[in-house]
This record gives structure tokens, sequence and C-alpha cells, in this order.
């Protein structure tokens, strides 16, 4: 029953980020640079697939899960007051990587979510034109399976 508690308001602000960042489906859709990001962001999200809810309910991670989930909430609120969708999308890249247990190898995980925001089209747009979609799925692969090395790592550590 306690661990609702710890899971109920996690899982209420993420649904929240993802509905303050669902213009990302209609670039996905319309954009040609940003086509096929759903797919890296499924990529980016493997850490968060493998690490369920168990890793969750230890008190550390209860406190570090509460300082991203508050920093997610600000930056989709001031995404939303200010009409900046980045911050939305940052927002919800924190909110996602609440579900997965600290390590300081999170914090370059988090940083490629860039992969699959429409920020990442625009940049390679100028980059690397006609090679977006590859850098996309590169990126996200590299710190996805990164991440999820050093987390199952862990889990065999425990063992």
């Amino acid at each position: 029953m306690r661990d609702h508690w710890i899971i109920a308001p996690r899982l209420a602000i993420t649904l929240w980020c993802i509905w303050q960042a669902r213009d990302l489906l209609a670039a996905w859709e319309h954009s040609g640079y940003d086509q096929y990001g759903w797919i890296t962001l499924l990529v980016w999200c493997l850490p968060v697939f493998m690490s369920g809810t168990s890793a969750l309910l230890g008190a550390g991670a209860r406190q570090y899960g509460t300082a991203m989930l508050t920093a997610a909430l600000l930056l989709a609120l001031l995404g939303q007051a200010g009409s900046l969708h980045m911050l939305q999308h940052a927002g919800l890249a924190l909110a996602l990587a609440s579900w997965t247990p600290f390590s300081p190898h999170q914090l370059l995980w988090l940083l490629s979510s860039i992969s699959w925001m429409p920020a990442f089209g625009w940049i390679g747009s100028r980059l690397f034109f006609g090679h977006i979609l590859p850098a996309r799925l590169l990126l996200a692969l590299t710190a996805a399976g990164w991440l999820a090395a050093v987390l199952r790592g862990r889990r065999m550590e425990r063992r």
C-alpha cells in the first residue's frame, strides 16, 4: 500500500509532462527533419523500461526522484507559460529519467534526450543534413545502451 504513495505522484507528473509535450507528435509527423523521432524516444527510454519500479522504493531513490520530478514540473510549467516547447520537452525528459535509479552516468543519458527533440532536427539540418535520423539513433542508442549496461552491472553486483 505504501508503495502506491511513491509511484502515484511520479506517474501523475510523468503523464502531465507527456501531455504538455504533445506537440512532439505534430513535429514528428509533419517535419521532415524530425520524422521518426518517436523511434528515437523509444530507444532512449530503454533504461526506463529496464529499471521497472523496484529501484524506486529506496530512500535515496525517492529523494533524488522527488528532486527530478520537481524540476520536471517546473520546466513544464515554465514552458507552458512562455510557450517554450523546448522547456516542456526537457521537463518530459526529466520526468522519464526519474523512473531510473540514480547514477552519475544518468546525466549523460539525460543530455542525450535532445536526440528525440525537434531541436536536434534544427541543429542537424545545419550540421549533417540528410543524416539526421542515423545521428539521432546513434546518440540515443549509445547513451541508452551505456546507461542500461551500468544499471545492469549494478543489479548484478547486488546479487
